[in-house]
């Protein structure tokens, strides 16, 4: 709901805009010249062109963003795996303490 107001409103500003900005100038870009275009549509066309690069630039650095994530991800698993591993191997030793400490108190009476 919230959207489609500030939709309504920014139509209802872009109309007036327009309609207080119809005086035609002449564009010239890279050697090639129009001639006659409403000033309201260069300036909408400005504003249109930047939300779209900047919708890119922060696809762009979502994406890389996401990736960092996902090299992490694998790093934080591989860590686990290893900590995993050295408590297993902990925990054989410690038997392996245990059963040597048996041993040598049957040797020793």
């Amino acid at each position: 709901m919230e959207t489609l107001i500030l939709v309504v409103l920014f139509g209802i500003l872009a109309a007036i805009f327009a309609t207080q900005n119809p005086i035609q100038v002449p564009i010239t870009l890279l050697g090639y010249s129009i001639k006659e275009v409403p000033i309201y549509i260069i300036v909408s066309g400005s504003l249109l062109l930047g939300l779209l690069m900047s919708f890119l630039l922060s696809l762009i650095t979502s994406i890389s963003t996401s990736f960092r994530l996902h090299g992490k991800d694998v790093k934080i698993k591989e860590s686990k795996r290893s900590v995993d591993d050295l408590m297993k191997k902990n925990r054989e030793m410690e038997l392996e303490i245990v059963r040597l400490k048996e041993r040598n108190k049957t040797v020793s009476q």
